[in-house]
């Protein structure tokens, strides 16, 4: 059992990240979990970010407004396919460099002179996009976050976590389909169920709105890590 000590603090300190910032679960787990316990990607982590975010939905349920997010929605779905059949052909080291470059090169591109606004076509593609890291290595949320960065907190909280239930739920599917998420996989999840609980209770305990002025800047730089991290894991 000491093994499942690493998993279950990554996921705790990831489920914590994500209650403050509305993603981040996999941002902070993932790359050390390619490292030390592979066996918690892409499955049990996806299936702790959908616990994550039913919390969070329930939490910030007043929120939620599903209509503006439909774009974003209807895209996740070619995108889960794509991410699925992207795990059937390519390595995870090889994946995960292409979604570290790709997210490194979306914060470039926000901290610079471009502002992708939240249309119709853009929620499709940031969707599509999220399918896609979703489902092949579990960082689905940066370019998401990445488009809604200029939302109030609450309402991106609501929102990401919203998107976050549908985009998982798919992205099981998928990944039971082609055999990533079995009776293996449903057990470890079962394991990692209380840290992730902890991590969203311990969160709602800390002051947030002392930091909700700072969510953009927060945003930009755990995407950041997301795609540092990606690289270096991929490459150590």
């Amino acid at each position: 059992m000491t093994e499942l000590l690493v998993p279950g603090v990554l996921v705790f300190i990831g489920s914590l990240v994500q209650s403050a910032f509305g993603f981040g679960m996999a941002v902070i787990a993932a790359p050390l979990l390619v490292m030390f316990y592979p066996a918690a990607l892409p499955g049990p982590l996806v299936a702790m970010a959908l616990v994550q975010c039913l919390l969070m939905a329930m939490r910030h349920r007043r929120q939620i407004e599903l209509a503006p997010m439909a774009g974003a929605m209807v895209g996740r779905i070619p995108g889960s396919l794509a991410g699925a059949w992207l795990l059937t052909v390519f390595s995870t080291e090889g994946l995960s460099i292409f979604v570290g470059i790709a997210v490194l090169l979306a914060v470039v591109a926000s901290v610079g002179a471009v502002k992708i606004r939240p249309t119709r076509t853009s929620m499709f593609w940031a969707g599509a996009v999220s399918g896609v890291f979703g489902t092949s290595t579990t960082v689905g949320g940066p370019p998401m976050a990445l488009l809604m960065q200029h939302q109030a907190a609450a309402h991106l909280r609501g929102n990401l976590a919203a998107f976050f239930i549908y985009g998982c739920l798919i992205s099981l599917a998928m990944l039971a389909l082609i055999g990533r998420f079995g009776r293996e996989e449903l057990v470890l999840s079962l394991y990692l169920l209380p840290w992730t609980v902890a991590g969203y209770f311990l969160c709602q305990q800390l002051p947030l709105y002392r930091i909700e002025h700072r969510m953009r800047p927060a945003i930009l730089l755990l995407c950041a890590i997301s795609g540092l991290t990606a690289i270096v894991s991929a490459l150590v």
